[in-house]
């Protein structure tokens, strides 16, 4: 960049590129690699959600040995590094456990269920799917089970695009074509409320198929009755002959 006063921008490509990405696990398959990268970050807003990110992708996240001090509740319940807030008091307060910005100023990645909590919503949405048909209770299962996609941004899917060429044109000039395999995704649950949003949706989605077949039926009852009076005209007219 130009040493100029007032020319800060820069006309000529990047000099020096990287030929291969970065990446994090190439030469460290230990267990805790494996669950940072799988690691899903979460009660913090999406700013701090991306440096948490970065510093997980290029090996510079600090896991804590220990429990932390919770800064409001003075407890040692802090188990996720750069956090200053402990689970409770976050939801409670409704701000990001790390800069402590506001629900109303940020948007908060909501947290990830306990294993109680799931086990408790699934007993719920059992319950209220009860009534429904074996097909659309499936089909219900299958969407909870699955989770959902974490959110990526236009700019985070445009460096996953540059990333995943870049791995392929390192392991195609290395000659290991054929050992390319997809990293496995962690699992995001559903929330209550959009478990509930996709059965409602089922319901109206039942609804809708009931009134089909009621005017399905109506149908074939006019068409039965239309051909009973074809038929009378028939018999009236060949009685008269």
């Amino acid at each position: 960049m130009s040493t100029q006063r007032g020319n800060a921008s820069r006309t000529r490509a990047q000099k020096h590129k990287n030929r291969t990405v970065f990446k994090n696990d190439l030469h460290d398959k230990t267990p805790l690699q494996k669950r940072l990268n799988s690691l899903h970050i979460s009660e913090v807003c999406q700013h701090c959600k991306g440096v948490i990110e970065w510093k997980i992708k290029y090996k510079k996240y600090k896991p804590l040995t220990q429990p932390k001090t919770c800064t409001k509740c003075q407890q040692k319940k802090i188990r996720k590094a750069y956090h200053v807030l402990c689970r409770d008091c976050a939801l409670d307060a409704r701000v990001c456990a790390k800069c402590l910005k506001s629900a109303e100023e940020v948007e908060i990645e909501p947290p990830q269920p306990t294993p109680e909590e799931e086990l408790k919503l699934k007993v719920e949405m059992e319950r209220l799917i009860k009534s429904f048909p074996e097909r659309k209770r499936r089909a219900f299962l299958r969407y909870m089970e699955k989770g959902k996609k974490d959110k990526v941004e236009d700019g985070d899917a445009e460096n996953q695009e540059e990333k995943e060429t870049a791995e392929n044109g390192g392991q195609e000039e290395n000659g290991d074509e054929g050992d390319i395999k997809p990293k496995a995704k962690p699992r995001i649950p559903h929330t209550r409320d959009e478990l509930l949003q996709k059965i409602e949706q089922l319901k109206l989605k039942d609804n809708d198929d009931n009134e089909f077949d009621f005017d399905s039926d109506e149908e074939d009852y006019s068409s039965d009755e239309f051909s009973d009076d074809d038929d009378d005209e028939e018999d009236y007219s060949s009685d008269e002959k």
